[in-house]
């Protein structure tokens, strides 16, 4: 399939993780992680979409909210090659779930541009189908530009409760290509209780709904507007908010009037009224990671039902799953856990409790846990950090870089930092300076100081960095350009 010219990827990538805690935090939520491969599950999804989109600028927009925006933006500067032309950043002046949200999307878009199909992807899925995949983005976009709301729907494998699901109706003659046989959708049921489930099962052309959409913003707007009061209310504000220039549109003015808006999703508001709707169903294998017990997808259960993730032992137990990231987590004669244990937090509880975890995220706010918002180790396309002790005052961290790597430029105004090479050999970059560092040696960092490093060692680089100041968060961190650099040095 070609490019499509007015194709805009629309990511949803605004949620905090909760339900993924201990291992998602608040400035580092799930759809940052990666557990399921090599990729965060936000640039799985880039990916996935990319050889679909048009070349213009910026075809791809990331939603998010103002907590999210900096660690996203970091994040995907530093592993998607070209973001700074691929992708823009909408942010929303106040979250109120998936209605507003697309329709804040389609409102900017459209102003823009007056053709925009939109293609709606959260960030927190995996999803596997090769050419499965390309021939539903293709019927997709055609159902789009014949004015239906496309959606995908995946053939349930079990009676889950987790899930929307769609009732399909009859086949459409349009969006017909290779293995996508698209059909009205007759009806959505939201997440249903376990014997709703059951019964759902019984029904032919029943599909799980995966939230994964495509239409012309044109179109869904208009949807949306014919959806009584509220809809008419949340076109209005996101129209209202799109004619006005960039800089406004985080102003007091619309905040307000965005947290006005009735806090509802898309499905509820249109697409279980519109008489628009299409349903794709699609050979894919597909997993919204919504809870802890995702993890099971990553190991394989013994005998008596044990899955085991990283260093465990188990003795007399059935059905625990164990997923560790460093320490060795053993059980005895226990039944029916989930135990995520990483660095710095634990979490264990019945696997039927899992979704849960959000009262534990809850009462961890309330105390002011340090734990709740930043990981103890993150990975960077140069390789990773560790927290090895913190305070309120300084923080000690082990970082390690790749051979050849060279962290970000950046500088802090709010803390000093003070490195001490224990392995390897690397060339820092201190303002106007060049300074060579080996095993033993160290260099202060004063606040407001630009600095990089690069592993020139055929080693992996190691180094320890204490840092004391205020602010010890990264919404210190003050990224700069290379070329930058290049300037101080010459």
């Amino acid at each position: 399939m070609l490019p499509v010219t007015h194709l805009h990827a629309v990511i949803m990538a605004g949620g905090s993780g909760a339900r993924f805690w201990p291992l998602s935090r608040e400035c580092d939520p799930k759809q940052l992680l990666s557990v399921f491969g090599t990729q965060s599950l936000v640039v799985q999804t880039i990916q996935r979409i990319r050889p679909f989109l048009g070349m213009r600028p910026n075809p791809v927009c990331v939603v998010t909210n103002e907590q999210l925006v900096g660690p996203l933006r970091r994040h995907l500067d530093e592993t998607v090659a070209g973001s700074d032309t691929t992708m823009r950043f909408l942010v929303e002046p106040v979250g109120r779930n998936t209605a507003p949200a697309l329709a804040y999307a389609a409102a900017v878009l459209q102003a823009e541009d007056p053709d925009a199909l939109l293609f709606i992807l959260p960030s927190d899925h995996i999803l596997e189908g090769n050419g499965a995949w390309a021939d539903t983005v293709q019927a997709a976009v055609l159902l789009a530009q014949n004015n239906f709301l496309a959606t995908i729907g995946l053939t349930p494998t079990r009676p889950e409760t987790g899930y929307g699901y769609i009732v399909a109706g009859e086949e459409l003659n349009i969006g017909q290509v290779g293995q996508a046989h698209p059909r009205r959708a007759d009806r959505f049921v939201e997440k249903p209780d376990r014997i709703q489930a059951e019964a759902l099962l019984e029904i032919p052309k029943v599909y799980w709904n995966a939230g994964i959409f495509c239409f012309r913003a044109e179109t869904l707007l208009a949807e949306l507007a014919v959806q009584g009061s509220q809809g008419q209310q949340i076109v209005e504000t996101c129209q209202a908010l799109a004619s006005d220039p960039p800089e406004a549109w985080l102003t007091d003015r619309h905040r307000e009037r965005f947290a006005a808006l009735p806090a509802c999703s898309i499905d509820t508001v249109v697409m279980e009224h519109s008489s628009r709707v299409a349903v794709i169903p699609a050979n894919l294998q597909w997993q919204d990671v919504g809870s802890l017990l995702a993890l099971e997808s990553l190991g394989t259960a013994d005998a008596n039902g044990n899955i085991r993730i990283g260093r465990g032992v188990d003795i007399a137990s059935n059905d625990v799953t164990i997923y560790t990231t460093e320490r060795l987590v053993a059980t005895l004669g226990v039944e029916n856990l989930l135990v995520v244990d990483t660095r710095d937090a634990t979490f264990i509880c019945p696997k039927d409790r899992c979704q849960e975890v959000r009262a534990v995220v809850e009462a961890l706010r309330q105390i002011g846990a340090m734990e709740l918002t930043e990981p103890c180790v993150r990975m960077r396309r140069w390789g990773r950090w560790e927290t090895l002790l913190r305070g309120s005052r300084y923080q000690i961290k082990l970082i390690e870089v790749y051979p050849g790597a060279q962290t970000a430029l950046q500088r802090h105004q709010q803390r000093s930092e003070h490195w001490v090479v224990v392995e390897g050999t690397a060339v820092v970059w201190r303002d106007d300076e060049i300074i060579t560092l080996s095993a033993s040696e160290s260099l202060f960092i004063p606040p407001g100081t630009a600095h990089s490093l690069t592993n020139i060692g055929t080693g992996m680089l190691k180094m320890i960095e204490v840092q004391v100041g205020d602010d010890l968060s990264e919404g210190d961190t003050e990224r700069l350009k290379l070329e930058t650099m290049k300037e101080m040095v010459q």
